[in-house]
């Protein structure tokens, strides 16, 4: 079984990949046009940030103080959280959204159900940084 750490680099060397991988779309739209289409550069870059984000957050696990497998329950659901946000800019940008907030895509709705994921992971690292102080 993997360890929060381990989840957190992992996932982000992956979630990064995909944003690079992005990239290639992203310059063939621009031969074509002057800007890429919205969601695709909102993936791309989504993942990118994302990407980072995981691989920042094993320096906050490093100090929680929380066990071992409350930090991986953690590490999990924001993978989770990412995965669901940039699969749902992915699906937006496949299906040619203009705007996902106004048509309650299913991109949108995917984007949306990482959110839950994501809070709940902050708040339990932000308890477990706070606490090791």
């Amino acid at each position: 079984m993997f360890n929060s750490t381990e989840i957190l680099i992992l996932a982000g060397v992956c979630i990064l990949t995909y944003g690079f991988l992005l990239g290639i779309p992203v310059a063939k739209a621009r031969d074509k046009a002057s800007r890429a289409p919205r969601y695709l550069m909102a993936a791309h870059l989504a993942a990118l940030v994302q990407g980072g984000m995981l691989l920042a957050l094993t320096i906050a696990f490093d100090f929680s103080t929380l066990a071992s497998w409350v930090e991986t329950v953690a590490a999990s659901l924001f993978v989770i959280g990412v995965i669901l946000f940039d699969l749902g800019l992915t699906l937006n940008w496949l299906q040619n959204i203009d705007d996902a907030f106004k048509e309650k895509s299913l991109g949108y709705k995917v984007s949306s159900a990482g959110t839950p994921f994501i809070l709940i992971a902050a708040g339990v690292i932000l308890f477990g940084v706070l606490t090791s102080l």
